[in-house]
């Protein structure tokens, strides 16, 4: 037979690493090939990868404090590059859990370009 002290002890450890484990999902939500029109015979400047991001909290997974904004988040990439346009984009949302409250993150990820006045 355990002991009593020792059952309360081992449930009490067990109770709290079930409470503060942190939990993170991740969905795709789309893959594009541009965020504006790029035609054919256009002159792109490739000013590299960037990303950005917009979040949200939420109090018991119930009530959410604003919404995470894809526009947002584009926006945050191309003033990171100073750049007009994203290609090849991936976008993603996450989702980490929390004893009381849980946070909600748009991510957008792409290559920055400007478009460059041609002959």
């Amino acid at each position: 037979m355990i002991p009593l002290g020792k059952t309360i002890i081992v449930l009490g450890i067990v109770s709290s690493l079930t409470i503060l484990h942190v939990r993170c999902v991740t969905t795709p939500l789309c893959i594009s090939p541009s965020t504006i029109p790029i035609h054919g015979k256009m002159n792109l400047e490739k000013l590299g990868k960037t990303s950005g991001s917009s979040h949200a909290w939420s109090i018991f997974g119930l009530w959410m404090i604003g919404r995470p904004d894809m526009k947002i988040a584009i926006d945050e990439a191309l003033r990171t590059k100073n750049a007009m346009a994203l290609i090849d984009i991936t976008c993603y949302e996450t989702w980490r859990y929390f004893l009381l409250f849980s946070i909600t993150t748009v991510y957008v990820e792409g290559e920055a370009v400007r478009i460059v006045e041609g002959k």
